[in-house]
């Protein structure tokens, strides 16, 4: 479920529209008005953003591990060439 729906769904969504120009929230009047509207969201909805949440949580966790560990490989020398890499797909 997209941001967009969630907010559809707790009965949130609002355009906001000045002269001639659509007014775009920033991040932290966004964060503002959700948050002073939270309590009227039905469990679901905070489940769905629960879950969206904790796996962003989760894949920064992991890239982040990914990472670290590239960098030790690369430390310690454990590299390939392109070549090697070719070859090594090749042999597959």
């Amino acid at each position: 479920m997209t941001t967009v729906h969630a907010l559809t769904k707790m009965g949130l969504f609002i355009k906001f529209v000045r002269i001639k120009t659509q007014y775009k929230m920033d991040i932290i009047e966004k964060r503002d008005f959700i948050h002073s509207h939270l309590h009227k969201a039905d469990e679901n909805t905070i489940n769905e953003f629960y879950e969206k949440l904790h796996k962003e949580e989760l894949l920064k966790a992991k890239l982040e591990s990914r990472a670290l560990h590239s960098e030790r490989d690369i430390q310690s020398g454990k590299i390939y060439s392109r070549t090697d890499v070719e070859r090594k797909v090749e042999a597959l």
